[in-house]
């Protein structure tokens, strides 16, 4: 059967549930003369990998009209692992719609998606968009990251991976077991070993903070994330230890005023790291060079963005921190931060990869 639309549906995402899934089964069987697919529920990423496998010829026909769509219900983590399953398996990128019902929905933020009923709003946008034209023309070009093949928006390294392991309800002590597992096993295991070794995490911090709600949940979520921070403060290491080895931009090695100690890269200026009504703008003007990406370096003591937060809040650069716009990015880091999943390599090459077309709701929706 030939389709010109699937939907992949994260069934763990925060906000996914079987009635949300059913309504969007419903809204978008109303486009049927237009729209040929089905909704998709997959239970892990070997499933995710086997049906978009299966799915890889279903959408032949229409390819060459420039009018297929993947769907991706869930959160930032969903969107990366699906967008580079399909790209690396179908071997093209169609257009997207990213269905905002997960833990970190930052992506979903940068294309106008938030608040309640969005994906509801978008699956009926573009029921209606299909009636009458094609989807594409309805899609914002938005620009997309490379990472060691991984089809990211957001990666950081040093400081930010270790504030997510902490944010994450993780300890010193396991941090310190993963960096030991690691150089005795093959790079093809790490993932592995950091599920099987998080798997004893203090608590599980990640998911007690992400259903807080509004200012109060704010000054829950941060409090906690500061108590974690004071408790770490005891393993120096972990958050004082500098980036691993050289740092190259487009080829060309660089050096700092002094040893870096954390890099964030991101097409999109706003985050939201699940503290109710604030978010930080740490890359403002992200997207402001055209085939370019914006990398942030901070350099130094890194407790020393503590009193610069209002800056963070505020999109004000930080006084101990290089911005630069470049296409390429290569360092030694084994930790990475990728849209929002803690991801384990020897090392790590960031590439800016094109722009992707995304479905938005209309200005008035």
């Amino acid at each position: 059967m030939a389709y010109n639309y699937l939907l992949f549906a994260n069934p763990h995402g925060k906000n996914v549930t079987p009635e949300k899934i059913q309504k969007l089964r419903d809204i978008f069987s109303l486009g049927e003369r237009k729209l040929r697919g089905k909704v998709v529920v997959t239970k892990n990423l070997s499933q995710l990998e086997k049906v978009i496998a299966e799915h890889k010829n279903a959408f032949l026909k229409y390819k060459e009209q420039g009018t297929t769509m993947v769907g991706i219900v869930g959160g930032d983590g969903t969107v990366m692992h699906t967008r580079t399953l399909v790209e690396k398996i179908w071997g093209y990128t169609p257009t997207y719609a990213f269905f905002p019902e997960g833990t970190m929905n930052n992506i979903h933020r940068a294309v106008g998606l938030g608040g309640p009923h969005s994906s509801v709003k978008l699956a009926k946008h573009i029921v209606d968009t299909a009636r009458t034209d094609t989807l594409e023309n309805y899609a914002v070009p938005f620009p997309s990251l490379d990472i060691n093949g991984k089809k990211g928006f957001n990666v950081g390294f040093g400081l930010i991976p270790k504030l997510l392991w902490i944010y994450y309800g993780n300890g010193a002590k396991h941090y310190r077991e993963l960096e030991e597992a690691m150089q005795h096993c093959p790079s093809g295991e790490y993932q592995a070993k950091y599920r099987e070794i998080t798997k004893k995490q203090e608590a599980d911090l990640f998911d007690i903070l992400s259903k807080e709600r509004g200012v109060w949940g704010a000054a829950k979520t941060a409090l906690r994330l500061l108590n974690g921070l004071r408790r770490h403060t005891e393993e120096e290491y972990l958050l004082h230890k500098p980036l691993s080895g050289e740092i190259i931009f487009d080829g060309q090695r660089q050096f700092f005023p002094q040893a870096p100690s954390g890099a964030y890269i991101s097409c999109y200026d706003e985050v939201n790291l699940g503290l109710g009504p604030l978010n930080p703008k740490p890359a403002l003007g992200a997207r402001k060079e055209e085939g370019k990406f914006q990398v942030v370096v901070q350099y130094g003591n890194p407790f020393s963005i503590i009193p610069q937060l209002h800056k963070v809040i505020a999109g004000k650069k930080l006084s101990n921190a290089v911005y630069k716009y470049i296409s390429s990015l290569e360092l030694k880091e084994k930790f990475a931060q990728v849209d929002g999943e803690i991801i384990i390599e020897k090392g790590f090459t960031v590439r800016y990869d094109g722009k992707r077309e995304i479905m938005a709701l209309p200005v008035t929706a």
